[in-house]
């Protein structure tokens, strides 16, 4: 379901339900090289990750990232801006999309994931595609206007919004677009009351502060905050169908410079 919005308006938007779940495995993943199934997952780190998002999202995580994907292809854009490497998923499978004709530029301050990133994309041959770099700054160590689409996937709500959306204008040519894909939450009570409970999981089961921390916006506080940042053009696209007006949906929300 796709809306574009040009002015401060939106529709209502709908949550995800809160189920009991195990523990996943968030441990930090160890420095050693690759030695088999490279193109697929990493290991436990990144089966967490996907577990995690399916748990939070109610979305597979590999056919996600392939939406995405195919959304950045359809922009026709060549100078993408991975703004967080984490398992590199999303930056190798565009790299070595048939249909991706430019270069990916990827960014994590996490060494130990850039460094495996890295030697996926050696086993791939897609070194001249991607590239993966550090950064620990809130500013990225990229010229203004260096690129035509800046992607981020599942990490916005980590971040403080004013600053994150400013930095991405920035990196952003004229005509660019900003692609985040995002839990878009509502503020009814019940929904408050059952991402209160997931916070609480998040917390004390699954010991993810980052998580249990983040802010999440419903679909008119996000198109407020892109325009005040300064973009000129929303669309909002979900990518599941909730199930009541009190559940989450997970969506992508591009913004044109």
């Amino acid at each position: 379901m796709e809306r574009i919005v040009n002015q401060r308006r939106a529709n209502s938007v709908k949550t995800k339900t809160t189920t009991a779940q195990k523990a996943f495995d968030f441990t930090q993943p160890r420095p050693r090289p690759f030695l088999s199934n490279l193109p697929a997952r990493i290991d436990t780190y990144e089966e967490g990750l996907a577990k995690y998002f399916q748990w939070r999202t109610g979305l597979d995580y590999y056919a996600t990232i392939d939406q995405i994907v195919d959304f950045v292809i359809s922009t026709k854009r060549t100078k993408v801006l991975d703004l967080l490497t984490d398992t590199g998923t999303f930056a190798l499978r565009l790299a070595g999309r048939r249909g991706f004709l430019g270069t990916v530029y990827s960014f994590d301050s996490n060494i130990t994931l850039l460094e495996r990133a890295r030697q996926r994309a050696n086993h791939l041959n897609l070194q001249p595609v991607v590239n993966f770099n550090h950064s620990t700054e809130p500013r990225l160590p990229v010229a203004d206007g260096f690129a035509e689409i800046a992607v981020s996937i599942f990490d916005f709500h980590r971040h403080p919004a004013a600053q994150f959306l400013a930095e991405a204008l920035r990196v952003l040519a004229t005509d660019g677009h900003l692609l985040l894909a995002e839990m878009l939450e509502p503020k009814t009570r019940k929904n408050r009351f059952a991402w209160l409970l997931q916070r609480l999981h998040l917390m004390y089961v699954q010991k993810n502060a980052s998580e249990a921390q983040g802010v999440y916006y419903d679909r008119e506080e996000m198109i407020e905050l892109l325009f005040s940042a300064g973009f000129r053009q929303v669309i909002i696209q979900e990518l599941s169908s909730p199930k009541s007006p009190d559940n989450g949906v997970f969506s992508l929300i591009a913004a044109t410079k």
